[in-house]
């Protein structure tokens, strides 16, 4: 009787509504439904007509309900709200990759320039070395804080907001 039970669900009945309009109590219903009890032939012949009836519009289409046409209309709206905010997303992570990449990569030279002044210039090196402490501890507070570590934090979020584009691309 599980079968039955999915019926009345399909249709968005409660028991009581499949009882009225088999003409049973919703006690005899609900007994049905779990196998403790049989429904009057009457019951069972409408139960029959109910079963046809989802069978037949399950293979019909459905041009004939304008309402459909509505819903159809507002599932591509949201597709194309989505898409607006996915696209500004977009937008909003490259941003960031960006100027997160370039203060990686301008940290990264001031690092390898003083290394060249401690290597290369070591007069100069000594004269500035308080000067260049402090220049290379900034740099590496701005490499640890824009690490690739953090870089690849966003070109993971740009390609999940890249797939979600072709996902609502797909969708409309």
């Amino acid at each position: 009787m599980e079968k039955d039970k999915k019926i009345r669900e399909y249709l968005g009945m409660k028991q009581e509504d499949m009882a009225m309009l088999l003409q049973v109590t919703r006690t005899q219903w609900s007994m049905y439904e779990i196998g403790e009890r049989d429904l009057p032939l009457a019951a069972k012949n409408q139960l029959a007509s109910m079963l046809a009836f989802i069978h037949q519009t399950e293979t019909e289409s459905t041009e004939n309900f304008p309402h459909l046409e509505l819903q159809q209309a507002k599932i591509k709206k949201v597709y194309e709200d989505q898409k607006m905010v996915n696209a500004h997303r977009q937008m909003m992570v490259a941003r960031k990759l960006e100027l997160v990449t370039k203060k990686y990569e301008d940290a990264m030279t001031g690092l390898r320039f003083i290394r060249f002044l401690e290597l290369h210039e070591a007069q100069l090196y000594k004269k500035h070395q308080e000067l260049l402490n402090v220049l290379q501890r900034r740099a590496e507070e701005v490499v640890n804080k824009n690490g690739l570590h953090v870089q690849a934090k966003y070109q993971l979020k740009l390609h999940v907001l890249q797939q979600e584009e072709v996902l609502l691309n797909n969708a409309l």
